[in-house]
């Protein structure tokens, strides 16, 4: 194509579009629809006339200056139409020419699944702000200016959709939804395997989506109280003795059981007799069994007027119901299943072969468990107590039958919810929340500090040959 040519056709393509902006001008303001002499709509024809000028001449590309001209012609007829004002008007078509300017960039430099993505989030924009809802055009305008903003990158375009969504569609949860959503998109942005599959990462997205829809009442209550009430509730004595004593009895039953679940789980891992298989069934009882059930379970055998209850205290003086002692029994039951098997998995991980060869060498039998198996098992074994500890310290159906006082975190919730309602009672809930969470952090956190089964912090690094 010669050099004449490309110039006479920019001409004819910015003068076509130039006509129709005063075509329509003439015919619309003849039939009434828009004011003859309306300073507006005249600077937006003077502005198109401007640029054709420039763009004719050669001075900016024609395809940018002719979408720029089509968007100020439009503009004069159906945006100025829409938006409630001119100031609204004037900033509907400033952003829109830096939006235009933007997708023209992307569609030139950048691979097309970029201008695609961009030009879908901008009539999805378009839908959800003037479409869908009743005035937005500001809200419109600066979702507009994000869009701009992260066009360049798919993975900031998908948190812009991760912030829009949240705030549009994920109301009144909108900034819990923006943490839920940013943290799946971190995760499967980040995610890697050893061999690419597309298919893994659509399982995590699906199971990210799940966890955080069931965590999602937890995040609201978390994050839905004035820190003010929070702290209030904090200095009743009421509350605190309620939290010292979850955090008391939680401690005592969770190393009860380490005491005498270890040693079993040593044994189950390393023996094989009659009845083995039934006796991990039968460990899990306490999971499958509803709390109330095991309530009324415990009063009917531990409780004072009943005959083991009855016997206990009379011979020892140790009375089970409406003491700590009966708050430590409960959670011992509800806690056994999860450090049980969570030490007889890490026995099984810890090769036999390691302690034969140290008895080979001269170690007893007792010293071969405490040098050996139990360093190696430790990290599995403190994983199952930080679970242990949590279940015992959330445990309440259990509770309010054998020792409903002293009461407990659960059952102070319980109590206050019966008495002042929901909305007063949002703020002890929020306390006792992150008071676990902490806890259960904060334990969490020590166990990844530990050594692994084959060295390093939270690492395994290879058995040994």
């Amino acid at each position: 194509m010669t050099e004449q040519v490309y110039n006479t056709r920019r001409v004819v393509a910015v003068a076509s579009i130039f006509a129709a902006h005063l075509v329509c001008y003439v015919c619309f303001a003849a039939v009434g629809r828009i004011p003859p002499l309306e300073f507006f709509n005249l600077l937006l024809l003077a502005a198109n006339a401007i640029i054709g000028i420039m763009v004719a001449r050669g001075r900016g590309n024609i395809l940018l200056g002719c979408g720029v001209m089509a968007i100020i012609g439009a503009h004069a007829f159906m945006g100025h139409r829409i938006a409630p004002d001119s100031l609204t008007s004037g900033a509907i078509l400033m952003v829109n020419v830096i939006v235009l300017y933007v997708g023209f960039k992307i569609n030139r430099h950048l691979p097309s699944r970029y201008w695609y993505a961009f030009l879908v989030s901008y009539f999805l924009l378009f839908g959800i702000f003037i479409v869908a809802m009743e005035n937005a055009e500001a809200l419109f305008l600066l979702f507009l200016l994000g869009l701009a903003a992260s066009a360049r990158s798919l993975k900031l375009l998908g948190y812009f959709w991760a912030v829009t969504l949240s705030f549009t569609f994920f109301q009144p949860y909108a900034w819990e939804a923006t943490i839920i959503l940013v943290f799946i998109l971190t995760g499967l942005y980040s995610a890697r395997g050893n061999v690419r599959s597309p298919v893994a990462v659509v399982f995590l997205a699906c199971g990210l989506a799940l966890v955080f829809l069931v965590l999602l009442p937890v995040i609201v209550v978390a994050m839905g109280e004035d820190p003010h009430n929070i702290v209030k509730i904090l200095r009743e004595a009421r509350v605190r003795r309620a939290i010292g004593t979850t955090f008391l009895t939680a401690t005592v039953s969770t190393a009860f059981l380490v005491i005498f679940t270890v040693p079993l789980a040593y044994a189950v891992s390393r023996l094989r007799f009659r009845g083995r298989t039934l006796l991990l069934s039968l460990i899990d009882i306490p999971i499958v069994v509803p709390q109330s059930v095991a309530g009324i379970a415990l009063v009917a055998v531990f409780g004072s007027r009943q005959f083991l209850g009855e016997t206990i205290l009379r011979l020892f003086g140790i009375r089970f119901d409406g003491t700590l002692l009966g708050i430590c029994l409960a959670q011992v039951f509800v806690a056994m299943p999860f450090i049980a098997k969570s030490a007889i998995a890490a026995f099984d991980g810890v090769p036999e072969r390691l302690e034969v060869t140290a008895r080979t060498l001269g170690a007893s039998s007792w010293g071969a468990f405490r040098r050996v198996a139990l360093p190696l098992a430790s990290r599995g074994i403190f994983l199952g107590a930080v679970l242990a500890w949590a279940r015992a310290a959330g445990e309440f159906g259990a509770l309010v039958f054998i020792a409903p006082t002293p009461e407990t975190a659960p059952v102070a919730a319980f109590n206050r919810f019966n008495s002042v309602g929901l909305i007063e009672t949002g703020p002890l809930v929020a306390t006792l929340l992150l008071f676990s969470m902490a806890m259960f952090f904060i334990l969490q956190f020590a166990s990844r500090a530990m050594p692994s089964l084959h060295g390093g912090k939270g690492e395994t690094v290879g058995a040994p040959a």
